[in-house]
């Protein structure tokens, strides 16, 4: 007698055979559909819970979150230069961002937070070049201007300095006095100063100023001191040395000196700063 083949649950070993074809195939179809996934899904998860954890001020996390393939999203990228920004770990946060700068050479936040990095490495003629880009790219960018404001501050470049911070119409002058008090009415005063508060201070006016003082011959040096103020506002305070004249010539030297303004050519003296405090010195 013939053996005859076993029926499985599913019927005869035809029908089984066909089931299984299609469950395998429909296997195929879920492997195929779940990798289509994978592609796309995973990195907007991952960028979401990367930020998550940046928000939390988590920055390991969120640095290790966002570490991926050399092809992830750029927005990856600049979240992870963020977090490592925060460690203070410098390289790997430039190499983040430089990553992120490929990928999107048109967004202006790299070159930023490039110029972020570098100024925190102390080289500020990197920075300042960083943010040159960031303005090339977003000409109206506040915080570009606000930043290399700051820069050419400490570097000692105000006349660069106020250029800069008058895009934002800054630094707006709370007061403005002398010390010591010059012996002069305040109409003479102010044929001298070519600012005033709550004017803004320019770099023309600064430099006006300056050349003013100069081509009065009765002061042996000068100091324009620029302080921050909680308001925001800029409290200017102009320093002079006197020479000593003595007599009634002092005042009439004053006089003739004032009737020859405006004046010619000044040379910027040599600007010195200290914290939220700007010195000009003669």
């Amino acid at each position: 007698m013939a053996v005859q083949p076993q029926l499985d649950v599913a019927g005869g070993p035809r029908k089984g055979g066909v089931i299984r074809f299609f469950l395998s195939l429909v296997a195929s179809l879920l492997v195929s559909t779940a990798g289509f996934s994978q592609e796309h899904m995973p990195e907007q998860a991952r960028l979401a819970a990367a930020q998550k954890a940046f928000d939390a001020a988590d920055w390991e996390e969120a640095a290790r979150i966002s570490e991926g393939p050399a092809d992830q999203p750029p927005e990856l990228d600049l979240l992870r230069g963020l977090a490592l920004s925060r460690l203070e770990k410098w390289d790997q946060a430039r190499a983040a961002f430089e990553a992120g700068a490929r990928k999107s050479p048109g967004d202006s936040r790299f070159p930023v937070e490039l110029a972020g990095v570098a100024y925190k490495q102390k080289n500020f003629h990197l920075a300042k070049k960083d943010l040159q880009t960031a303005l090339w790219l977003n000409p109206r960018g506040a915080y570009p201007h606000e930043f290399l404001a700051t820069i050419y501050f400490l570097e000692g470049n105000l006349e660069a300095a106020v250029k800069y911070w008058n895009f934002e119409d800054k630094p707006r002058l709370r007061s403005v006095a002398f010390v010591p008090s010059l012996q002069l009415s305040k109409s003479f005063e102010k044929r001298v100063l070519a600012f005033n508060a709550p004017q803004v201070l320019t770099a023309g006016a600064m430099l006006t100023t300056e050349s003013r003082l100069d081509n009065l011959g009765i002061f042996s040096g000068r100091r324009i001191e620029l302080t921050a103020a909680e308001s925001g506002d800029y409290d200017l305070t102009v320093h002079l040395k006197e020479r000593d004249f003595g007599g009634p010539s002092k005042a009439e030297g004053i006089v003739s000196l004032l009737s020859g303004l405006p004046y010619g050519t000044v040379y910027p003296g040599i600007y010195k700063s200290l914290f939220t405090t700007i010195q000009v010195c003669a």
